[in-house]
């Protein structure tokens, strides 16, 4: 998930989450009537009336239908919200990786720092990006590189998946290392400012 797609998560969570607990925490805590706390701009019930009396929400529950589809909305609400929050991506520095050999491990955000390190020195690379979201079984490795004008993507690519990520992949092993490599190359007219 690339990082405006995560901000704009946690940003409609956060305003979803905030919104809900306001307008609870104010249902809760003003005095009268459900239909004496309504803002102006929404439609007023007639005189003496309010929005559902105690005979209309009875005959809604003698209803067969009622029950099971409030029950169903309300859990389906429930699940989507908590699918939504644990598909927020964790933060990848936190995540550790298990080394072959001893029983250690290397945080995720070191070794993609290393293996970009690597692959900005490889001849035809100007720029490496390194993503490293990994799990206990299988790593994945998100590499995006930036070519330096003229340089040719076939071989550059064979110089990073050769050195770089085949070093990488031995340092996990046996776990697989599975890379998606994304090439741009930077335009000749382009300011290099480091």
């Amino acid at each position: 998930m690339n990082p405006w797609r995560n901000a704009v998560n946690r940003t409609l969570l956060a305003l979803t989450g905030a919104s809900l607990l306001a307008g609870g925490g104010w249902l809760a805590l003003s005095g009268g009537s459900v239909a004496e706390r309504l803002p102006g701009w929404w439609p007023a019930p007639e005189h003496g009336t309010v929005l559902l009396d105690r005979a209309a929400l009875a005959d809604l529950r003698d209803s067969g239908w009622w029950t099971p589809v409030v029950v169903a909305g309300t859990v389906c609400a429930l699940l989507l919200c908590l699918t939504w929050l644990l598909a927020q991506p964790r933060r990848g520095g936190a995540r550790r990786l298990p080394l072959a050999g001893p029983p250690l491990t290397l945080r995720s955000r070191a070794l993609a720092d290393a293996v970009a390190r690597r692959a900005e020195a490889t001849d035809g690379v100007d720029r490496a990006h390194v993503r490293l979201p990994a799990g206990k079984k299988r790593s994945r490795a998100r590499v995006r590189l930036l070519l330096e004008p003229g340089a040719a993507p076939g071989p550059v690519l064979e110089r990073v998946t050769r050195g770089p990520l085949d070093e990488a992949a031995r340092s996990l092993a046996p776990h697989p290392l599975r890379t998606h490599v994304h090439l741009a190359v930077r335009s000749a007219r382009e300011r290099r400012a480091r």
